[in-house]
């Protein structure tokens, strides 16, 4: 019997050419609109020659013993640091033609930026974040221990800068034709929708109730339907984006095995959510408030390039480490955050799932 619901429900999922259509038609035109948007934007970081920043280090700063580092690491993001001990750093931009300058206190640091070079101040201000969000969690925690231990006259602290990567420059093309397709991926319980209206309309759960199928082979009786179409239409749509935009996905296998997952956990998400709530309308309402919120914080409205949402955001949304994965396939081939997206992935799966069949049991039995 669990063949042929799953056989049956994919059919009327695909009847739908409506749905099937907007899965293709709606990344085409955000696509099209964002990347047109922001093509300036991210071409002047793409272009961006060496610029020069001022730094200064102030008495008893963590910064001290790991400053050739830090500038070592600028030298190879194309950024200039010259140490300026004395001065305003206002008039020392101004006079020395800075784009910025840098003033490392004890335990934080303080970012000035030149009206004249907003991108490339724009372009420290991250450096010197990635830099600090790399680094300063590990210098305070060894700073403690040292301090504990009886050492606490040792100054120089060993920064991990020394290793730091940069992502490539991305066209904005590439970026939002990736992080588009994993929005509207997130959208996949849509093709449900007359399978779940028909049922709840007709009072076919019900009958289900008394037969001998477990809530489990239910539940997998709609979720593999929706994985399949939405695995159809979203292939359309990366399909009609690379022959439109020339969109390069970069590393093709394992571009395809996150997005896979990806699809397998909106999939179970969406289910979630509606045998929660059991209403279709609300179910979607839920769904776009919930994506959002992750995109919103994940990448999928800003270039994370010029991102100043804080990094204890970022990484609690599994969007921003699916972005993450898929943009760096994209122009270096590799990622870092591939193990965390595809853990992620898997734990929105089992979890969602768990959750839903859990709540249609108990709906059954009464007790909700």
């Amino acid at each position: 019997m669990i063949r042929y619901l799953i056989k049956n429900n994919f059919k009327l999922m695909l009847r739908n050419k409506w749905i099937i259509a907007a899965l293709i038609v709606g990344p085409v035109i955000v696509i099209m609109v964002l990347s047109s948007a922001f093509q300036g934007l991210m071409a002047s970081y793409e272009g961006m020659d060496e610029f020069k920043a001022g730094y200064r280090i102030e008495e008893g700063s963590i910064m001290k013993g790991s400053i050739l580092a830090v500038k070592e690491a600028g030298r190879e993001a194309g950024i200039i640091l010259t140490e300026y001990p004395d001065g305003e750093p206002e008039e020392l931009m101004e006079n020395n033609e800075l784009a910025g300058f840098v003033k490392f206190e004890k335990d934080a640091y303080t970012v000035y930026e030149s009206a004249d070079y907003v991108t490339e101040g724009m372009m420290l201000e991250y450096f010197i974040n990635r830099c600090m969000s790399e680094g300063i969690d590990m210098a305070l925690q060894t700073a403690g221990v040292l301090v504990q231990a009886g050492n606490a006259g040792q100054k120089d602290i060993e920064l991990p800068y020394q290793k730091l990567d940069y992502m490539p420059a991305i066209d904005s093309v590439d970026y939002y034709g990736i992080i588009e397709i994993v929005y509207f991926i997130w959208m996949s319980v849509v093709f449900a929708a007359g399978v779940l209206t028909e049922e709840k309309k007709n009072g076919i759960e019900r009958r289900f109730w008394v037969a001998a199928v477990s809530d489990f082979k239910l539940y997998m009786s709609k979720w593999i339907p929706i994985v399949l179409a939405t695995i159809i239409g979203i292939g359309e749509a990366i399909l009609v984006t690379v022959l439109l935009f020339g969109i390069h996905w970069g590393n093709i296998l394992l571009s395809a095995a996150v997005l896979l997952l990806l699809i397998m956990a909106s999939a179970a998400f969406g289910l979630m959510l509606y045998y929660i709530l059991k209403n279709l309308a609300v179910t979607v309402v839920a769904l776009f408030i919930s994506v959002w919120f992750m995109g919103f914080f994940g990448g999928s409205f800003e270039t994370y390039m010029f991102s100043n949402i804080p990094d204890v955001m970022k990484n609690a949304s599994p969007i921003y480490h699916v972005n993450r994965a898929l943009v760096e396939y994209s122009c270096m081939g590799h990622s870092a955050y591939t193990k965390s997206s595809v853990l992620y992935l898997l734990a929105i799966i089992f979890v969602c799932t768990f959750v839903a069949v859990l709540a249609e049991g108990l709906r059954k039995r009464g007790k909700v």
